[in-house]
């Protein structure tokens, strides 16, 4: 049983889009956000510090503390690594300020030597004295509070610089990244960055990198360094891909002795529109953070289990482009995102590195309580969850009135399968059950129906309650403990002799879910299954094609046989629309007999499927439909 925690925490700033965000090295409850006035166009900026402040039953909350006025928009903040009180940040008009947050109005001290946008700052956690900066003039400066000018000009790029990092492990090692798509490594002890009395890097700015790395043909916008591997870089830009760079591998060094290369160890496509932000955690060696223009922040491992997927989470409840994310360095699993709707969101072990808590089941409660959003969870990793069946549904006047599950809490390695929270989905499922027509089958001894990706279980189950001629089989990933979880549902609900639990990986062969009801006279067909259902699992489009081979291998080919899918938006339309599309093209033998979208919280309201919605649909109004999807078989397909 996990133990009980707190919602997100959520602060609106009106009027100011959130450009980037920074957590104090000194406070662990400490924030900075930088933030522009018109999406940064045009106007002044504001820089934020924000503090999470205790609420009630362990909940917190955000609360803004301080705000200074800029006259330009601000992209970026760093906090000082020897003052707890004292951050600076980038300006659209080239300059670099400093406050200290216990001193009002005004910045301590102004630095303008960048003769366009400077979009990153980054203060040296080694050298604690020293921060870079990184402007669309393609330079990289390098700078120490106490001194009016920079100490060193690197002309990095011949285009716009759009971050520029120091190496978490290396004290002179710094890398940046370009709108001319590469990565560039720079060593501050290279002699050509020596000054003296013939040499100036103010005038002369050096621009000779130790290592170019060509990482996109499109522009890179952010890069980070992995807080473990000492030369392992990660990059994402407007290709939408997450690279991860050894950078010690090196493929040919011209006759100008810069070198160039890199292996990508790693190319996960990421989101649908370009990535804005990446950070590693400070935390695992293999799971990183990303912001998109696609609205969301997800969360990913670099690392995955054999047969599993590189995305472990996906939070979307911004309704603007997001643009920085980051984590705690003191709570493990806390993350803040911010975006250009001007929210930041403070949550609460996003990636459950302590406790397996699934992020949505996190957001749920607090966002239908602030913003009428509908909830696309309904439970924690370990509770009980209770859900009262209709009276219509009851197959006699004693049967049980309520079914109540335990929900999965799988171990940290499986919590990619996001099985560890009841999905609205299920629910909505589970709501509608009569929309499955197993009516039709009355005059039958026995109807076979299988649940992929069950989760918890809950509609298998209901139709196990209340249709007694049903034989149902409830599969899931063949993970030890996922499996425990579905069979004592199924004995904690008096249903073991019409329901069992089954171990399944989705595209392999079919004999756990189909070997043990029946007898050696039954044919092949006999065991395959009349009707399928699956709740909320669309959402990796790497996985459709053995999602697909499994309905394929399982349904019974007869005319009465049916799939039913039920997806919230959550999923992502645009990944819904390519699974339908695989369903047209493949060659399977299914076909959609039935699509459209449901509202949740509406009896009887639907309407017509349309993938074009995404463009202007926000983050309520997508929560508040599910889409049910209705497969057959093709007339030339079946025996």
């Amino acid at each position: 049983m996990s133990a009980s925690q707190a919602p997100n925490a959520v602060v609106q700033t009106p009027g100011f889009a959130h450009y980037s965000i920074a957590w104090s090295p000194f406070h662990n409850h400490r924030l900075a956000v930088a933030s522009a006035a018109n999406f940064g166009l045009v106007g002044n900026g504001r820089l934020h510090t924000v503090s999470l402040v205790p609420g009630p039953r362990g909940t917190h909350g955000v609360k803004v503390d301080k705000f200074f006025e800029t006259q330009d928009a601000l992209y970026d903040v760093a906090w000082s690594e020897i003052h707890e009180n004292q951050l600076v940040g980038s300006s659209g008009d080239g300059s670099i300020k400093m406050w200290d947050i216990t001193l009002n109005d005004f910045p301590i001290r102004s630095w303008c030597e960048h003769t366009r946008e400077v979009f990153s700052v980054d203060w040296s956690n080694i050298r604690k004295d020293a921060f870079l900066s990184s402007s669309w003039d393609g330079s990289v400066k390098l700078w120490t509070p106490d001194r009016p000018r920079s100490v060193t000009t690197l002309q990095a790029h011949l285009s716009c610089v759009y971050q520029a990092l120091f190496s978490p492990h290396h004290s002179d090692i710094l890398a940046t990244c370009s709108t001319d798509g590469t990565i560039k490594i720079f060593d501050l002890r290279n002699p050509a960055y020596a000054s003296g009395p013939s040499s100036n890097a103010f005038t002369n700015p050096v621009s000779a990198a130790v290592l170019t790395i060509p990482a996109s043909v499109t522009e890179l916008l952010s890069l980070d360094w992995n807080k473990y591997r000492p030369f392992l870089i990660a990059s994402a830009g407007v290709d939408r891909l997450i690279k991860s760079w050894d950078c010690r591998m090196v493929a040919n060094s011209p006759p100008s002795g810069e070198a160039v290369g890199g292996l990508c160890e790693h190319q996960v496509p990421g989101h649908e529109y370009a990535i804005r932000k990446v950070q590693w955690s400070p935390h695992r060696a293999d799971v990183l953070a990303t912001a998109s223009y696609d609205m969301t922040c997800r969360i990913w491992t670099m690392n995955p289990q054999p047969g599993g997927a590189h995305l472990l989470n996906i939070h979307d409840p911004h309704t603007e482009f997001v643009a920085g994310c980051g984590w705690s360095l003191f709570e493990e699993g806390l993350i803040a995102s911010c975006g250009w709707d001007g929210r930041l969101l403070s949550l609460p072990r996003m990636l459950a590195l302590k406790t397996g808590d699934d992020p949505e089941d996190i957001l749920s409660s607090s966002l239908q309580t602030l913003y009428d959003f509908t909830p696309i969870t309904h439970s924690t990793p370990g509770s009980i969850f209770t859900y009262v069946i209709k009276p219509t549904l009851l197959p006699s006047p004693d049967s049980a009135r309520v079914i109540e599950l335990e929900t999965p809490d799988p171990q940290p390695s499986k919590w990619d399968l996001h099985a560890s929270s009841i999905w609205v989905a299920a629910v909505y499922l589970a709501d509608h059950v009569e929309d499955l027509e197993l009516h039709r089958f009355q005059d039958r001894e026995i109807v076979r129906v299988l649940e992929l990706g069950a989760g918890a279980g809950l509609p298998s189950i209901l139709i196990a309650s209340a249709y007694r001629n049903a034989r149902v089989t409830i599969s899931d990933y063949p993970d030890e403990h996922l499996i425990r979880t579905l069979s004592e549902n199924i004995l904690r609900n008096d249903v073991s002799c019409i329901a069992r639990a089954a171990p399944y990986d989705w595209g392999t062969e079919i004999s756990t879910l189909v070997g043990t009801h029946e007898n050696k006279e039954t044919t092949k067909d006999d065991v395959l299954f009349d009707v399928v259902i699956a709740a909320d699992t669309l959402w990796n489009p790497s996985l459709h094609q053995q999602f697909i081979r499994s309905l394929v291998m399982s349904l019974k080919r007869s005319p009465d046989s049916r799939v039913y899918l039920v997806a919230g938006l959550h999923t992502g339309r645009y990944t819904i629309q390519a699974f339908l599309r695989s369903i047209e093209t493949d060659g399977c033998g299914l076909v959609v007999e039935s699509l459209s979208e449901r509202q949740v919280t509406a009896a009887q309201t639907s309407r017509s499927w349309d993938v074009a919605r995404a463009e202007n649909e926000d983050e309520q109004e997508r929560r508040r439909w599910v889409v049910w999807i209705v497969l057959k078989w093709r007339e030339s397909n079946l025996t």
